[in-house]
């Protein structure tokens, strides 16, 4: 009897996106959510959740090391067991290229052909949701197309010109796909996920032939135009959804999970997130601390003010400073009376006492990692 029935292939981005310094040592899937989780984690939560236990994760060389360091052997995904496997694959294209070189694909395929699965899914770290995949796999079974495409009905101002948007017909089928154009206006567009189930056989046929193009195109643009072609089945997606390709739409995910509807929208008791466990200390709150709708992970000291604020591990916010509308990384120092207000410090940051940081909601001042701040930064 064969257990492995799915396998999954999994992307950094959906896009080329400026995040600033934030991915300057670190791929967009390995950024910081909610204090104490990483994008990725929620992919390969869904994942684990539909036991799919066959990842092939396929990343671009640069930064990659931040991703080995937090999966380590996959054991929280349960990826570490005798019947399960975790693979990553890297190619050295440019990120920003739509074409990719000869290893992408052979690697793609050794995997596909390996994983003697039923069908496939791809899915990305830029776009955050909590998915049910079990539903959509026994939907993809129930349709006699190849390929089931998921798209969520989003407004323009949360819509990057790196997505695509899906033409549906009343049938729930894809008739057509292009890139999303802002100068267009509409009320609401569906966007694609870049979530596909795809039959794992008919995918390796369509890959080989990209495969042998001069310049094949990467996974995702080549499965977007299969489902236009092939008249995909389009599912929708009716949770929390987070269009992370920007700073401000990353900084505005974390402050999302400030509203207890969109909380419970996305951490869904029925369907765990998982992540790599620390076990530490609670956080302190000192008598001298004021905290308000602020998010905490565990091994800080808070003496002074937090207000709207989503801190990470090992944060110390010294007596007599505010942290407001701000993301704190792993071992951030705030000195003393030191205002910080719309930023995000990067790990292993530290603001010298009675130094002014403020940003605004629009544009948030963004901290590079391990930067010691002496001077006022007003934006």
């Amino acid at each position: 009897m064969k257990i492995d029935k799915y396998s999954a292939i999994l992307g950094n981005t959906v896009g080329f996106h400026d995040m600033s310094t934030l991915t300057s040592n670190r791929p967009v899937a390995t950024l910081p959510f909610g204090g104490k989780y990483r994008l990725i984690d929620f992919p390969l939560s869904s994942l684990a959740n539909a036991g799919v236990r066959s990842v092939f994760g396929i990343f671009q060389q640069d930064n990659i090391s931040s991703v080995f360091d937090h999966i380590r052997s996959g054991r929280e995904w349960g990826l570490n067991t005798l019947l399960s496997h975790y693979y990553l694959g890297i190619y050295n294209t440019r990120v920003e290229s739509s074409t990719v070189g000869k290893e992408y694909y052979q690697q793609l395929l050794t995997y596909l052909k390996r994983s003697e699965s039923n069908q496939t899914v791809s899915l990305n770290c830029d776009v955050l949701v909590n998915i049910d995949l079990a539903q959509v796999f026994h939907l993809h079974n129930t349709t006699k197309s190849p390929i089931t495409v998921v798209y969520k009905k989003l407004p323009k101002k949360d819509i990057s010109e790196v997505n695509a948007i899906l033409d549906i017909d009343e049938t729930d089928h894809v008739v057509s796909h292009k890139l999303f154009d802002k100068k267009s206006n509409q009320d609401f567009y569906n966007m694609s996920t870049d979530i596909f189930v795809v039959d794992t056989q008919w995918l390796i046929k369509r890959l080989e032939e990209e495969a042998q193009k001069e310049y094949p195109e990467k996974l995702r643009y080549v499965l977007r135009d299969l489902a236009a072609k092939e008249g995909a089945f389009a599912y929708e997606y009716t949770g929390y959804l987070a269009n992370i390709h920007s700073v401000e739409t990353y900084y505005q995910a974390n402050k999302d999970m400030l509203d207890l509807h969109k909380f419970y929208s996305l951490f869904t008791p029925n369907q765990k997130i998982y992540t790599k466990v620390k076990n530490e200390e609670p956080t302190y709150y000192a008598s001298s601390s004021k905290v308000a709708k602020s998010q905490f992970a565990s091994g800080s000291i808070i003496e002074g003010e937090v207000v709207n604020s989503v801190l990470s591990r090992n944060v110390r916010v010294h007596e007599d400073s505010l942290v407001k509308d701000s993301l704190l990384f792993t071992r951030a120092v705030i000195g003393k009376g030191a205002q910080v207000e719309y930023a995000i410090v990067d790990k292993g940051v530290e603001v010298a006492e009675g130094v002014v940081i403020r940003g605004t909601a629009e544009n948030p001042v963004v901290i590079k990692k391990g930067e010691k701040v002496t001077e006022d930064i007003l934006s």
